[in-house]
């Protein structure tokens, strides 16, 4: 279902309207919690953190570039955070989403609207749910010790530093062309171009494609929803930062401000798991797997292990993840605990893991795609070779629903045209987690388990804990 086309607006010209809100909230941070998030109440059984996974590492620079400052220490490098909720009444398997590239587990937590997540939602459809943050991103940390050692060469042995200093990806700069919009004409950036969202006034592929210019894509922003953009950061006068910081500003003033200050932009991480130890895979093509997709998937198949099976499902980078924890619970012999694995608009290369399409014959799978994003060649063939040797496999295109010749899918979705691929925080996400949900429902046994969350000792007076 197509989404209401707003009024089109000439990129150098907004409404009097909207111009005066922005600027009477030129410098003031609108909180999101004034409104309220979760579209239900939402009762849980159980929720907490833990770490899973890791290895220890003595070095002489855990805490600073000055060689064995503190004497030599152990740091544990590798671990990967955990966070989850348990519902009232459960499903047999839940559920562990993994995110892609630039990201933390938060980016299904909630949206850049300040609106219900992927996790509440899948909590609320009885499936105990696992977020993780990859290993070496985010809540899991990264090993610093690489970067103090670097620094302790820079001056001695410049190469052998380089060496050691990893290449952080993951930045916010290219994120509106690869999802957002354009930035015309071309050739031009953000400070000499102008940006515009999929299906604005100037979008270039109106000449190609008419249908994508008939709506604008579900990421929050200009002019339907002022909330979502960040306005002192707007102001380029940045937004509780110390005298003189932050303040950098385009000259002349820009219409790109409010495009620049998308409360989105504010999910994104660098890829600090660089910091950890590729490893040699003798299965893989090509044999070195680099960090990323080294040490999650260790944890994740040590996670799947420890709850006695699970779903997983992976984004964008992290669709290689969830194919190398196959592998590993494969070469573990708990292939069967994986209960299924959801490809969302990630990798689907078998050959890259290690592993063939006969080891999905037990493990139902989907690829996933948006409708920003291209047809992808290699997920069809990974679909078509699984459902050739038996297994149940569905490539899924929200803007082309199967079933059709180009799409092998037994599944028929909704068509949802204007998803991009971070639809997770875009404001059509519980829509879009709805069509995976139902996929999973068709596909994967997992009924309700009959208990019930018990019921628990009321706690002890507050000062009087144990």
């Amino acid at each position: 279902m197509q989404q209401p086309k707003f009024e089109r607006v000439v990129p150098s010209l907004l409404s009097a309207a909207v111009l005066a809100a922005l600027a009477s909230n030129a410098s003031a941070w609108q909180s999101p919690a004034t409104k309220r998030y979760l579209t239900a109440p939402l009762q849980v059984c159980d929720q907490g953190v833990f770490y899973v996974g890791g290895a220890p590492k003595m070095t002489d620079y855990g805490s600073s570039p000055v060689a064995g400052t503190g004497g030599t220490q152990q740091i544990i490098i590798g671990a990967m955070y955990v966070d989850f909720q348990v519902p009232m009444q459960t499903k047999k398997w839940p559920l562990i989403m993994v995110h892609g590239s630039g990201y933390t587990g938060s980016c299904v937590e909630g949206t850049a609207a300040g609106s219900e997540g992927w996790m509440d939602y899948t909590v609320r459809h009885n499936l105990t749910t696992y977020v993780v943050d990859q290993s070496g991103r985010g809540r899991s940390g990264f090993d610093k010790s690489v970067i103090n050692e670097a620094e302790a060469l820079i001056d001695t042995n410049p190469t052998a530093a380089k060496d050691l200093l990893p290449s952080f990806g993951g930045s916010t700069s290219s994120a509106w062309t690869s999802w957002f919009g354009h930035i015309i004409p071309a050739g031009t950036d953000v400070v000499t171009g102008i940006m515009v969202r999929h299906g604005q006034y100037g979008d270039p592929t109106c000449a190609t494609d008419p249908l994508h210019c008939t709506f604008y894509g579900y990421i929050p922003m200009l002019p339907e929803a002022p909330q979502a953009v960040d306005m002192a950061i707007r102001s380029r006068t940045g937004n509780g930062a110390p005298q003189g910081l932050g303040t950098l500003a385009m000259e002349p003033p820009s219409y790109n401000w409010a495009y620049l200050a998308l409360d989105a932009y504010k999910f994104n991480v660098p890829n600090t798991e660089a910091t950890l130890p590729s490893y040699y895979c003798e299965r893989c093509t090509p044999h070195t797997l680099n960090p990323t997709n080294t040490w999650t998937p260790k944890a994740l198949a040590e996670l799947v292990e420890g709850l006695g099976g699970a779903i997983v499902a992976t984004h964008s980078q992290s669709g290689q993840i969830g194919l190398n924890t196959t592998r590993i619970l494969k070469e573990h012999n708990k292939l069967n605990l994986l209960k299924g694995l959801i490809t969302i608009e990630g990798g689907c290369s078998l050959e890259q893991a290690g592993i063939t399409a006969d080891d999905f014959d037990n493990i139902p799978y989907l690829a996933f795609k948006a409708d920003y994003t291209a047809h992808s060649v290699q997920c069809e063939q990974t679909v078509r070779a699984i459902r050739t040797a038996g297994g149940k496999a569905d490539y899924v295109e929200l803007d082309n629903p199967g079933p059709n010749t180009t799409s092998p899918s037994n599944y028929t979705s909704p068509r949802m045209d204007g998803v991009s691929h971070m639809m997770m925080i875009e404001t059509s996400n519980l829509r879009v987690m709805d069509v995976i949900l139902g996929w999973a429902d068709a596909n994967i046994d997992n009924p309700l388990s009959n208990q019930r969350c018990p019921t628990l000792p009321a706690p002890p007076p507050r000062g009087r804990g144990k």
